[in-house]
This record gives C-alpha cells, structure tokens and sequence, in this order.
C-alpha cells in the first residue's frame, strides 16, 4: 500500500511539475524536440527541451503491427497487469523529473559478437536492488528505451552530456541480432509429399518476417472393399480407405485439436513465431524420434524454453521449411 501510495504521489507530481519544470533551474541541454528510433526494439521517443535547457517531456511508443503500443493502451496489457502505455508513460515521467537515468543501475549483458541464435532476448535490466524503489513499477524490457533515448539525447547535448554510459548502440544491438545467414529477398516454398506439408517464408531486408505453415488433409472417407480383382473370391478381399474431400489443417481452425488441446493452427504459430524470433530453425532445439515421427525434447532446458508449446510431430516442418530456406541463402 506504501509503495502504491508512493507512486501516485510521485506521477502527481510530475504532473504538477511539467509545466513548470523550469524553476530557475538552467539545464545542459539545446532547446528543442529530439525524436530517436531504436530499430531492433521498434521503441522511439521524443524528447523535449525548454528555453532553459531543462527536460521538460519525454514520450516513450513502440510499433506494433500497423499500430502502436501507445494507442493500444489497455488493450495490450503486461503480465503485471499495467498496459504497456502505463508504464511507458511512468518511465517517461520518472526521467523527466529526475532530468535523465542517472540513479537508474543497470545490468547489461555484453552482446559482442552474438547473433540471433546466440543473442538474449534483452540484454539491459534495472537493477531493482540498487535503483530507487519506485521503478519497481517499471517491468517491461529497457534495451530499447535506453538505445533510443541515447540516440535523442546525443542530438540534445553537447559532449554525450546525458548519455547512459556502459550500453551498446542501436547499430551494435541491430547487428547482435542479425540472421546467423545471409538471406536474399523473397518469397520461398517449400513441399513434403509424404507428410502432406507446405510452407511460404517470406524474407524483407535480409530478415524472415513471416513463415506459413499447412498441411494437407482429408475431411471426407469412407471404407471401400478391394476384391483382389477377384470378386469371386472373398478370402483376399481387404479394406481400403478412400477419399472423398481434402482441405488444409488450416482451414479447419478450431475444428482440428490436438492430443494437448490445443488447435493445430495455434501449434503451427507458435512454430512460426519460434522460426521468426530465432531467424532459423535452430539447431540447438533438441528432438526425440518416436516411430517415424519426430518431436521436441522437452527434457531439454533451451528447447523447452522456446518451443514449449509445440507438443505436435514436427518433422513435416522441420522438412519444409529447410527445403525452402535453403533456397534463400546466398552462398558465402
């Protein structure tokens, strides 16, 4: 209830105080409004200056699809039940009041010379322990607040005055994170006869943005007798299947759950998501074979943590999708 009571006090007050920031105070700043954009994290801010040097506002938004998070509002919410806006717009009013990130400490992971099958998800952390304990507020990633607001604040100053010292640039995240191959633009498919699998993998500037994942399937069968060529003789007659109609796994949508649960479509997703994040099929995702089938190895701490979701045989994707990424990568 303190730490509650602590908050409200501390954004009325920055409320209060950002318009009138300027309180005979002479800042280190140029006048003006500075807007960055952090390209990995997709966060920008803008960044205003008053006539007395003093920072006077800072917005914090990130694209989202063809939106952004800051108008989503309450309809993307954290997992600590504040939207995204909310916490943003406190991060926003925090350095505004406090002129800067000075009594914020990081942890910063040292990304040299990872890629994006090496890479962590996010590299910088508050560190809660050492940091004022209002920011507790504060849980969504850092990297890409702190990356854009360096970015604004070197425009903003004179001699990196500002600057959170001990962080990578943009540049140094973006290339942290880029593909463990060289992809050339495209649109690239791939087909498994035996499993009944197709996949699209769409590449922009180098990058896998989007993987579609289906699969042939039947909807409509019915049991026919095979005579053998022998009508007569009814000893070696057999049952066969015939198909009467087919559509695609994704089409079926709800209509086809798997032995977890869940729809295939939502396993197929979370297939893609895993490919678009890793910018590969991994191959540090381990796997079990059972039969003729192949499936991740949940005993497997890293595979786990990915691809826990994805309790489906996954050789049909595994498959595809090698057959069509291999068509995108250029040679060294």
């Amino acid at each position: 209830m303190k730490k509650f009571l602590f908050i409200l006090l501390f954004l009325f007050g920055v409320l209060f105080l950002g318009g009138c920031v300027d309180n005979g105070e002479v800042g280190l700043y140029k006048e003006g409004v500075y807007y960055a954009f952090d390209p990995q994290s997709k966060i920008s801010v803008h960044i205003v200056i008053n006539d007395s040097g003093l920072i006077e506002n800072v917005f914090f938004d990130q694209q989202y699809n063809d939106t952004t998070l800051y108008t989503l509002n309450n309809e993307y919410l954290l997992e600590s039940g504040h939207s995204w806006r909310n916490e943003a717009n406190f991060l926003g009013s925090y350095l505004t009041m406090n002129q800067g990130w000075e009594d914020i400490e990081l942890d910063v992971v040292d990304i040299s010379g990872l890629d994006a099958l090496t890479v962590p998800d996010y590299f910088i952390e508050i560190d809660y322990n050492n940091s004022p304990e209002a920011l507790e507020y504060i849980t969504i990633p850092i990297d890409g607040f702190v990356l854009a607001w360096n970015l604004a604040i070197q425009e903003a100053s004179n001699s990196n005055i500002g600057v959170v010292e001990g962080v990578p640039t943009s540049e140094e995240w973006l290339e942290a994170n880029k593909p463990p191959y060289e992809y050339m633009d495209g649109i690239y498919y791939g087909s498994d006869e035996a499993h009944g699998y197709i996949v699209r993998v769409v590449i922009e500037n180098g990058y896998i943005v989007d993987v579609v994942f289906d699969a042939i399937t039947a909807v409509n069968t019915r049991i026919i007798w095979n005579d053998n060529g022998t009508p007569g003789d009814t000893s070696d007659d057999f049952p066969e299947v015939e198909i009467i109609s087919m559509t695609t796994k994704m089409a079926l949508e709800d209509h086809l759950v798997l032995v977890s649960g869940t729809p295939w479509y939502v396993e197929a997703e979370m297939m893609k998501e895993a490919i678009i994040e890793h910018q590969t099929w991994d191959p540090k995702w381990s796997l079990v074979v059972s039969g003729s089938h192949e499936y991740f190895n949940f005993a497997d701490p890293y595979t786990i943590e990915v691809v826990a979701g994805v309790t489906m045989a996954i050789e049909g994707f595994r498959l595809v999708f090698e057959q069509a990424i291999n068509k995108a990568i250029i040679e060294e």
